[in-house]
């Protein structure tokens, strides 16, 4: 192996400053790190999320560096010249970075955590595992503090359990997660859990009441002040976590098992419900917002949209002024739609229909009952049912939902 580190630019003149450094490994790639360094042997190797790095870890890297731990923030995205999206994850070279594992080794490191959020935590369990099953005997990696992984497998049709990746299953070192409020993962806490203790992981819960998803990478202007708290306080959150996972004795690691994986041909068309061939009819009884409890037997005889939704989800809010459309077009049919929010409080719900005109019904689902009942994984998400109470089609994401073709498939049913 070869490694010709080139030190590139300097970009902050304070004590704890960022050191832009390049790996040039022996496939020839080079990986751009952005270091904080320490004077201690404790490392925290930073990966991106699908999103791509950004800049939000720098103040809680410099605090790290000021008690004496080093924390290196690995660029991929710019590294392999890939764009940040969903399938960037994969793109990426797991030897490059079983390779970069090995060189901080050989700076004298003596401790590594992996630090990774999203589908990046994918690429940080499959580093681990592989690094320990070529290193049987060392202990160096000491486990991995997770913001909000997605460890789901593909994506799972609504009204279904997910899947979880093959090398959740596999993986034994201590993790540690946090998982904001407002972020897709905090009501599937139980279900990753269950997922990274397949492989013998002990997995410790971090759960942030108030706090965006996203926030530890996000710029200090652009949060609310109960995140930037927890932002703030991030530095301690991480040494604290570390303190933990090295109580933990973790068991010898599991070999993944290669299956043959059938791949889909891609197409392009214009946006269309799903026909539902899941479960048929699912319970459904959760306050609105004057306290009363509404239940979905109440509108047999009607065609429903159950449309899950949040305030800060952005599609969400996107395709509002569509759902209001729709219900302007439809109002003198038997067609009625009720909006479930996810986990936010009445205040919230208030505020933000302030600045957000929203003339639907609004049912709460505070704890996140209806959100498991209904197999629901990512918002918006969307169940349309006959006058029957029979989940006839789905739609998992953003739709502009008076498009013609969307309204004919509802005018159907009705």
């Amino acid at each position: 192996m070869k490694w010709l580190i080139l030190i590139v630019t300097f970009f902050s003149a304070t004590l704890y400053a960022g050191e832009k450094f390049d790996v040039e490994l022996s496939s020839g790639d080079v990986i751009t790190i952005d270091s904080y360094p320490g004077e201690g042997k404790v490392l925290y190797l930073q990966l991106p999320s699908e999103r791509g790095l950004g800049k939000g870890y720098v103040t809680t890297a410099q605090q790290l560096a000021f008690e004496n731990h080093t924390l290196w923030a690995v660029d991929l995205h710019s590294s392999y010249m890939v764009a940040p999206r969903r399938s960037s994850i994969d793109k990426f070279n797991v030897n490059d970075l079983l390779e970069l594992v090995d060189y901080s080794k050989a700076q004298g490191f003596k401790q590594l955590f992996f630090i990774a959020s999203g589908r990046g935590a994918q690429l940080a369990l499959k580093v681990a595992n592989q690094w320990q099953l070529d290193n049987p005997n060392s202990n160096y990696l000491k486990g991995h503090l997770l913001h909000s992984p997605h460890l789901i497998l593909g994506k799972p049709q609504l009204g279904t359990n997910a899947q979880y990746v093959d090398v959740a299953r596999v993986s034994n070192l201590p993790v540690y997660l946090i998982l904001p409020e407002y972020g897709t993962k905090y009501f599937r806490a139980e279900e990753i859990v269950q997922a990274l203790k397949k492989g013998g992981s002990s997995v410790f819960t971090h759960r942030l009441k108030g706090v965006s998803g996203g926030f530890h990478m996000r710029n200090e202007q652009d949060l609310s002040k109960v995140s930037l708290q927890e932002k703030d306080a991030l530095a301690d959150t991480y040494l604290l976590a570390s303190n933990l996972l090295l109580t933990v004795t973790p068991p010898k690691p599991l070999i993944i098992k290669k299956t043959n994986k059938k791949t889909t041909e891609l197409s392009f068309s214009e946006p269309v419900l799903k026909p539902y061939v899941q479960k048929q009819s699912i319970n459904l009884v959760l306050n609105n917002l004057i306290g009363e409890k509404v239940s979905l037997d109440q509108y047999r005889g009607k065609v429903v949209l159950l449309n899950f939704w949040a305030s800060w989800c952005k599609p969400c809010v996107e395709e509002v002024p569509s759902l209001a459309r729709l219900n302007e077009k439809l109002k003198a049919t038997d067609f009625q739609i009720l909006t479930i929010n996810v986990g936010e409080s009445k205040q919230q719900i208030n505020e933000f229909m302030k600045k957000v005109p929203f003339d639907l019904p609004i049912l709460l689902d505070e704890s996140g009952i209806a959100v498991k009942n209904w197999g629901v994984y990512a918002y918006p998400s969307n169940f349309l049912l006959d006058k029957n109470g029979t989940i006839r089609y789905v739609y998992r994401g953003a739709l502009e939902w008076d498009a013609p073709n969307i309204v004919k498939t509802i005018s159907q049913l009705l």
